[in-house]
């Protein structure tokens, strides 16, 4: 079962501020891309309070990392980007903060925006390649159109049947 996330301030404020301009319901919910349930649910607490704030309290166990916690593994991650969840935890856990799980270490990574990616191929040039380079495009620096409709182009797709494939991602 999800549960719905909160609007923020400036986003009631706009809602409000749109009914206020006696546009309807529906109109602002299009403009906006909310429903109209949260429209009027929030223009309806807006006129029964007279404040744009979200009236309801936060339910559930506080979060235990606060946001220095947040911005210290930030750091470790991005410092050592091919370490494994139980190695930043251990990482995070030598440090001040309180104690917390891989899990926990997990979690705060996904929400903090981070994802596996493969690494950028960055080809390794050397001189004598710098040289060949230049030679094959002055080689070709004459062809027109008709030439190059003659070459064969690969579109480098990859396409695999089974997830793990053996490569590293950071």
């Amino acid at each position: 079962m999800a549960g719905y996330q909160d609007l923020s301030a400036f986003e009631r404020g706009v809602i409000v501020g749109a009914r206020e301009m006696a546009h309807s319901i529906s109109e602002v919910a299009m403009k906006f891309g909310f429903s109209r349930t949260t429209i009027s649910r929030v223009y309806r607490e807006y006129r029964g309070s007279g404040k744009t704030s979200n009236l309801r309290h936060r339910c559930g166990r506080k979060k235990i990392t606060q946001e220095r916690d947040q911005r210290r593994l930030t750091r470790i991650i991005k410092c050592e980007r091919r370490a494994i969840f139980p190695q930043i935890a251990a990482d995070f856990n030598a440090g001040p903060s309180t104690s917390v799980s891989v899990r926990t270490i997990q979690r705060n990574i996904i929400d903090m925006g981070f994802r596996s990616r493969r690494p950028t191929r960055v080809p390794l040039t050397t001189a004598q390649h710098k040289a060949l380079r230049l030679a094959w495009a002055r080689q070709h620096r004459h062809w027109t159109v008709d030439d190059w409709k003659h070459v064969a182009w690969s579109d480098e797709s990859r396409f695999q049947l089974y997830r793990a494939d053996g490569r590293v991602r950071v």
